[in-house]
């Protein structure tokens, strides 16, 4: 089980909740206080994200063509900006309705400020996987299921959520089947080479993070992290405050870090073993530096845009799209 790596932080931390409802609050709390600078902290994904979808998409139209009146059901929707760059691709035409899947109810917010431009019927569901009842044709989760404790629960709900003939999409997650490949191990340490020659070190870059965090904490300029402990202790989610490293564990379960040696990234093994109503169009990856194109320096992004091109798969990022038989 995924959350039994949560268990020595619930008890760090004396949370009085089950390891499921510790994740499930967390993660809440977490994305609601992201929702009002998530696109701004992700611009990075902006470019990137267009382009991977808009390769799905060819992916899709290759091995046939997209029907009309498409229903889309996009889970984690977050900002909406998934459902934005895919309504931007060729087959947004073809998508005439839309429903907007998220716990948080502020990521909504933002989610329907953009659904209002759209000129697409669309439906917001502020709610879990597990309440929903209606089929749909197209099911979109975007940076989402390195969230989910339990995928192959989740995954089964997807099944039952996807007409036959539908298509599931997915994207944005740590690629767990390549992430100790030796030539994305190589081209990690070329990248890192790479900026630390290129940055210039300032005098508070030799101060632990934790020493920097504590003193801007005790003068009053909080941050993110600092208000969603606020809001946890005040809730009796937990009773002692936990690191920005910490959080993340809670809510990237899927992604490995100290705390978290477990749960490594997302396998497309493991997809195909649980999707077995599903046949796979086309496996993807990108992020092939560790890190989105944008974010590369200028001589390693052509080789970025060549390993996608020949779809190489050992990036850190993996994507797929898949129909149901």
């Amino acid at each position: 089980m995924s959350y039994s790596s949560l268990i020595p932080l619930l008890k760090k931390t004396g949370s009085p909740l089950t390891v499921e409802a510790f994740q499930a609050r967390i993660n809440i709390v977490f994305h609601d206080h992201e929702a009002l600078h998530y696109d701004a902290m992700h611009q990075d994904m902006w470019d990137s994200l267009q382009e991977q979808i808009n390769l799905l998409v060819d992916d899709w139209y290759e091995y046939q063509e997209p029907q009309q009146h498409l229903s889309l059901l996009d889970i984690g929707c977050g900002t909406g900006l998934s459902t934005q760059k895919l309504l931007h691709s060729k087959v947004g035409q073809n998508i005439d309705e839309i429903t907007l899947l998220d716990t948080s109810s502020v990521m909504l917010q933002q989610a329907e400020a953009k659904a209002k431009m759209w000129n697409k019927k669309y439906t917001i569901v502020n709610s879990d996987i597990a309440t929903l009842k209606n089929q749909y044709d197209v099911i979109m989760v975007c940076s989402v299921l390195h969230h989910i404790p339990e995928l192959a629960d989740f995954l089964k709900q997807i099944d039952g959520l996807l007409k036959p003939g539908g298509i599931f999409i997915h994207l944005q997650d740590p690629n767990g089947d390549y992430l100790n490949d030796v030539v994305y191990q190589q081209r990690l340490q070329q990248y890192e080479q790479l900026v630390s020659t290129s940055s210039p070190k300032k005098i508070t870059d030799f101060f632990p993070k934790s020493a920097k965090h504590w003193i801007n904490r005790n003068l009053g300029r909080k941050n993110y992290i600092d208000r969603i402990n606020d809001q946890l202790l005040a809730e009796k989610v937990i009773r002692s405050r936990m690191t920005a490293d910490e959080i993340w564990s809670v809510t990237d379960i899927h992604v490995e870090n100290k705390f978290n040696t477990i749960n490594k990234g997302i396998s497309a093994v493991f997809l195909k073993e649980q999707l077995r109503n599903f046949q796979l169009i086309k496996q993807r990856s990108y992020a092939f530096y560790s890190v989105l194109k944008s974010d590369l320096p200028a001589e390693l992004k052509s080789n970025e845009d060549s390993f996608c091109a020949s779809n190489e798969y050992n990036g850190r990022n993996v994507s797929c799209i898949w129909i149901k038989k």
